[in-house]
């Protein structure tokens, strides 16, 4: 268990030295004096996750209130770190939290998109396909800090192909279209869930996410299934490879996390 002092006071240095810090007090002045209120230690996941549906709930969409929350959590960080002098491991983790959550939002949010689109992704026994954003590195190992980019894979259980979507309203009404392969739906979702991270937009970026660490590095596939992934390490998996998944956990979704 982590002894985590609050705001009162170990040390006497104000946080608001930081030109980051005033920029984030500046601009979201009200979200950060809530967040200060309901949150007056370090953020843990609950309280991030509070906070991204305080600030839908309070008009912003998906791709805004991850980007504000990431502000609202490193102003709160500063002030633990600079003020009460959290130790190093309550801040490492509360960015890990940070990243575990905000992936649990965009990952869901782009899969209801692709299901939209092409409808859910289905085996051979007519069961849902599983898909898992795996961190890797600092992420895996629950080591980020503040200015951690985050190592994923993502990886989808099997084969099989969607269901479609029946067209009600365009110009085949009742025929099922926009079937694709298990593995064009899962690249759909990978490119949509690093859209919702890594973008910069005029509220930020999440967090830079690198993909390299895939199987075959930036020249592989977005997106490999377990049995790809099987074959790549049988047949070719270099050594540094098969050490770099020993840091290894599924980050998304939060119900798969070990």
């Amino acid at each position: 268990m982590i002894d985590i002092p609050t705001d009162a006071a170990v040390s006497s240095a104000p946080a608001d030295h930081s030109r980051y810090v005033q920029r984030i007090r500046r601009r979201y002045a009200a979200e950060v004096e809530a967040f200060a209120q309901a949150c007056s230690g370090v953020p843990r996941g609950a309280d991030i996750a509070a906070l991204v549906d305080r600030l839908q709930n309070g008009g912003r969409d998906l791709t805004s209130s991850l980007r504000v929350a990431r502000q609202l959590v490193i102003e709160r960080l500063a002030v633990q770190d600079v003020q009460a002098c959290a130790p190093m491991q309550a801040i490492t983790q509360a960015m890990t939290e940070l990243a575990e959550v905000t992936l649990d939002r965009a990952l869901a949010a782009a899969e209801a998109e692709a299901d939209l689109k092409h409808g859910p992704p289905l085996n051979e026994q007519g069961q849902r396909v599983d898909f898992w954003v795996v961190g890797m590195g600092k992420l895996g190992g629950r080591e980020l800090n503040v200015s951690s980019d985050i190592d994923l894979i993502y990886v989808y259980e099997d084969d099989g192909q969607t269901t479609g979507v029946t067209d009600v309203t365009g110009r085949l009404p009742g025929q099922v279209t926009g079937q694709v392969s298990a593995h064009e739906y899962f690249a759909f979702v990978a490119r949509k869930l690093s859209t919702l991270i890594a973008d910069t937009t005029e509220d930020g970026f999440v967090f830079r996410v690198d993909l390299a660490l895939r199987p075959n590095g930036n020249s592989g596939p977005p997106v490999v299934s377990m049995a790809m992934l099987e074959e790549y390490f049988l047949v070719q998996g270099r050594e540094w490879e098969r050490f770099a998944w020993l840091k290894s956990r599924i980050v998304a979704p939060r119900r798969c996390m070990p």
